[in-house]
């Protein structure tokens, strides 16, 4: 059987920040260079998040355990223009097979974020409405269970650390 083996190639900025103009969100650049890293793989599927972000590193000369670097996005197909970020690997392969008419990849942007200023960013802002409900369960002296319902929402533009204070009340 023959494997085939395909290139993919990525096009990326380093270094830069996303700034709102009216509705729509821009990257602004730091650098004016613009990089290029190639995989050649049988499938996308073998293009993870620790891949991506190693070869970043390596092409930018930087050591991967002494820099934190955010993953993101502007969707060509989002209106109206939002950053996305990359944070796993189902998210690499969402943004490898976004692509617009013309099978056009958005640039990768990639934020180089110092010690002092670090941000995870562990909930997408654009997860608008969303809800998580749990139940807790604690025992009363008469051996039955309590039921505490327990529901957080997310508001658009509200950011995931409120979400976390409001949850505690």
């Amino acid at each position: 059987m023959t494997m085939y083996l395909f290139s993919t190639n990525i096009h990326f900025d380093y270094d830069g920040h996303y700034s709102k103009a009216g509705d729509d969100y821009e990257w602004i650049p730091t650098d004016a260079r613009l990089y290029a890293i190639s995989f050649k793989t049988s499938s996308l599927e073998e293009i993870t998040y620790s891949l991506l972000k190693e070869r970043i590193c390596r092409k930018m000369g930087i050591d991967p355990l002494t820099k934190k670097l955010n993953l993101g996005y502007i969707p060509l197909v989002v209106e109206p223009k939002r950053q996305s970020y990359i944070l796993d690997d189902e998210d690499v392969f969402v943004y490898l097979t976004s692509v617009d008419r013309e099978q056009r990849r958005s640039i990768l942007h990639v934020e180089d974020i110092q010690e002092l200023q670090i941000v995870q960013i562990t909930e997408q802002l654009s997860r608008v409405g969303e809800s998580s409900c749990s139940w807790n369960y604690s025992e009363r002296e008469s051996g039955y269970g309590e039921e505490e319902n327990v529901c957080t929402s997310l508001e658009h533009d509200e950011h995931p650390k409120k979400k976390q204070k409001r949850s505690r009340l």
